[in-house]
């Protein structure tokens, strides 16, 4: 029985959601295929999005970003935590290498923890990074004030060479520490029931304008509700809990449906741009109202991408807090919605290049 083994870093939801897109068009290529993830993300979010069963092992091979909330980063925390991350690297690498040689992997894709394939080598197995960005590229500017923590983009780098394959998304920043990239289609989660069918579900009557809260699992505080609430016209949803009921916020639950069934039932979206948002709202063709998400290397081609293929507009972190929201929703929703052709079938294309990888009767390929 064929095995793949998922390295998922647990920054946000967003990385997550796209491997767990992926997983499910493998596993519909590849009869029997069985699926390990390794990742510290929460298992309902994998339950959620994944149509196939699967092994969850928790276990961090990178930090991501640590954040103070949604829009606020703490660069120097992160780099700390790297530094002692690669200090205990060599042992993890060991362990995670015996667990998939015992376990009978035959296939190591990460997203994009750079251990991961260094894990897949010392495996003797070959390894394949999905992403849009690589994480030297993102901490290279925190280095630039913090030099001391320059060896860390070193190992990076090196880690990255490992890679038999990168699978780059739109979007993209540089990737160049991955020997061989190929460039694949946006992944995307399109909506499973009809606008008006959630609508009815969620008990929404389209009297108001529909604004879904999205901030990437990542708590966000300081919002002034009180003054959100001044904003009677407009019905908000979220699925984080606000500091107290509100007359035009209610906080659901998914129950029978998915996020990216929210997401298109939604007039705007209201958030600060990762790939998963920004995919889910330009497949289903979402309006965004997006703030900045603080020293992050990513935020400049997602923008671009969005004013390319989506219908947006911007709003500056102090007035997103304030709750002064109504100037920038009134224009975003009168702006025309034109919406260019994007491709978003990137995770049946990474299924059908990474079934290639898999034993099916023959001897695994190399890299």
């Amino acid at each position: 029985m064929p095995h793949v083994a998922f390295y998922i870093t647990g920054h946000g939801f967003g990385h997550a959601t796209r491997m767990a897109a992926v997983a499910s068009a493998l596993a519909e290529q590849v009869p029997g295929l069985r699926l390990s993830l390794i990742t510290t993300v929460p298992e309902w979010l994998l339950r959620l999005n994944l149509s196939c069963e699967f092994q969850l092992r928790p276990r961090a091979l990178d930090v991501g970003v640590i954040q103070i909330d949604s829009i606020r980063l703490d660069p120097a925390a992160t780099l700390a935590a790297y530094a002692r991350l690669l200090e205990g690297l060599p042992a993890a690498t060991r362990e995670e290498a015996e667990a998939l040689r015992s376990d009978g992997v035959d296939l190591v894709v990460a997203d994009i923890p750079p251990a991961a394939f260094l894990v897949a080598q010392r495996a003797g197995l070959p390894g394949v990074g999905i992403s849009n960005f690589s994480w030297d590229w993102i901490y290279a500017e925190y280095v630039r004030a913090l030099p001391e923590h320059a060896p860390i983009l070193s190992a990076i780098r090196e880690a990255y060479s490992r890679a038999d394959l990168f699978l780059r998304l739109p979007f993209h920043g540089p990737c160049d520490a991955f020997k061989s990239i190929r460039d694949i289609p946006m992944i995307a989660r399109h909506a499973r029931h009809p606008r008006e069918e959630v609508r009815r579900m969620l008990g929404l009557d389209g009297a108001r304008p529909v604004i879904l809260l999205s901030f990437g699992g990542f708590e966000i505080r300081g919002i002034d509700f009180d003054r959100v609430e001044s904003l009677g016209d407009y019905c908000f949803l979220a699925t984080q809990p606000t500091p107290r009921p509100l007359r035009n916020v209610r906080v659901l639950s998914l129950d029978g449906l998915r996020y990216e069934d929210l997401v298109a039932q939604a007039d705007a979206v209201i958030t600060k741009p990762g790939f998963g948002i920004v995919s889910d709202c330009l497949a289903n063709r979402t309006p965004m109202l997006y703030t900045s998400r603080g020293e992050f290397a990513e935020y400049a081609p997602l923008v671009a991408g969005l004013e390319r293929f989506g219908v947006s507009a911007f709003i500056g972190t102090q007035d997103l807090l304030a709750g002064n929201w109504r100037a920038s929703l009134d224009d975003l929703l009168r702006r025309p919605r034109v919406w260019p052709d994007l491709p978003a079938n990137g995770a049946e294309v990474a299924a059908g290049i990474l079934r290639d990888y898999v034993p099916r009767g023959s001897p695994r390929p190399a890299g």
